[in-house]
């Protein structure tokens, strides 16, 4: 419930769904929010554990990325996986969401999706990546073309491997046009 719902921990430390709890059955014994969240942990492993083992099966995967800061300046990273399965089904997955602190440089964007590539496993199989149009993009991908060519593992020499994304380009192209006829 707690992961399905994306409910917090201390959930079940909330009066009222005690009370539930208790109304359902007297006899129940809540668990600590320290047991929901060591669960959960457990639960991510195992299928961070079967996630690695399909990956390892996969010829290539793509990957998309993105990073934005909060409203408290907090910053964040999404890498998310791309592949076929068995069947020829695309499939994604999110590999890591992370706290990323600003500024973000290129050369902390690229150390950040290396490291996550290194603790999947997967460094070796990437075909692509898509980023926006930041500038910081283009100094990661020229560092993780570089780690990752070392093997000779790029198709095309590296020349298809950064892809632009096609909703960040689009929402451009109408943002220039809006501020155009704006007047």
């Amino acid at each position: 419930m707690i992961t399905v719902h994306e409910y917090p921990f201390k959930m079940v430390e909330h009066e009222f769904f005690v009370l539930f709890c208790q109304m359902l059955n007297p006899e129940f014994e809540m668990i600590s929010r320290v047991t929901v969240k060591n669960d959960c942990m457990k639960l991510h492993a195992l299928e961070k554990k079967k996630l690695k083992e399909v990956l390892g099966g996969a010829t290539r995967v793509s990957l998309t990325s993105d990073l934005w800061t909060s409203n408290q300046t907090i910053g964040y990273m999404c890498l998310t996986c791309h592949y076929l399965d068995s069947e020829w089904t695309l499939q994604k997955r999110i590999l890591n969401f992370c706290s990323l602190p600003p500024p973000h440089t290129g050369l902390a964007i690229s150390d950040a999706i290396f490291a996550c590539l290194l603790d999947w496993g997967i460094e070796n199989k990437i075909s692509s990546i898509t980023l926006d149009n930041a500038s910081s993009n283009d100094v990661a991908v020229r560092n993780l073309k570089k780690k990752i060519s070392i093997k000779g593992r790029l198709y095309f020499k590296g020349k298809v491997f950064h892809v632009r994304c096609c909703a960040h380009v689009l929402n451009l192209i109408v943002q220039d046009g809006l501020n155009e006829i704006k007047k």
